[in-house]
């Protein structure tokens, strides 16, 4: 009998991890770590599944009998996933739609300030509210650095990155101290940094306004002014 893949992850395909269907039914293209009651369980595009499936390189060694290192590995895959049932079709989104679904899979961003020295200041944030791929909204303290970086110049930098993909902006801070405004972007895991909740008076937002970015998604590297 012929040994089928996985159309997603390449995967060889058994009655054990075939994923299923709407309807609960056995899907005979996927495997149920790629799909699952009728949905794929990633939105990845192929570059991204690719970084993701190397992190597995060591228990493909194991199962195939390869000593393949996780460059050969992403090597093999590059070659042999075009050929793949799903990503043999097209991705009509635009590089900029493509950019929001890469920063919806990113709990993390890292922004950047210039300090009163004048060097850039980048720092790991906890991603809050986005809109669209270049407008991110961040909670901090209104005693912090940045507060102060950003007081004296709000130009910043700001980019986000996931399984090989990423995004670098270019734009401005807003400090955001509105009582109104604070409470609409109240998050509840910020009681663990602001106990007095939405009106803990050293609770402040930074809004994020990309201007120009810079786009690299699936291979394709995008440079562009952001229209307001």
């Amino acid at each position: 009998m012929e040994q089928k893949f996985c159309q997603s992850c390449g995967m060889p395909l058994t009655d054990g991890n075939k994923g299923t269907n709407a309807d609960g039914s056995r899907n005979e293209d996927y495997c149920i770590y790629c799909y699952k009651e009728g949905k794929f369980t990633q939105n990845f595009n192929m570059n991204q599944m690719i970084e993701f499936c190397a992190q597995f390189t060591d228990q493909m060694n194991e199962q195939a009998g390869w000593n393949l290192t996780p460059e050969q590995a992403k090597e093999q895959m590059r070659r042999f996933f075009p050929n793949l049932k799903r990503w043999k079709q097209k991705d009509e989104r635009s590089i900029a739609e493509k950019a929001v679904a890469l920063l919806a899979h990113c709990n993390e961003v890292t922004l950047a300030s210039i300090n009163a020295d004048g060097f850039p200041r980048p720092v790991p944030m906890a991603k809050g509210h986005t809109a669209g791929c270049s407008e991110v909204w961040m909670a901090t303290g209104a005693d912090s650095v940045k507060v102060a970086d950003f007081k004296a110049n709000p130009k910043a930098g700001l980019c986000y990155s996931s399984y090989g993909d990423s995004v670098a902006l270019r734009g401005t801070i807003e400090i955001i101290t509105d009582d109104g405004i604070r409470k609409e972007m109240w998050q509840d895991w910020y009681i663990n940094h602001f106990p007095g909740g939405p009106t803990d008076p050293n609770y402040a937002l930074l809004h994020f306004i990309g201007t120009e970015a810079t786009f690299w998604i699936n291979g394709e590297f995008v440079h562009q002014h952001i229209k307001e």
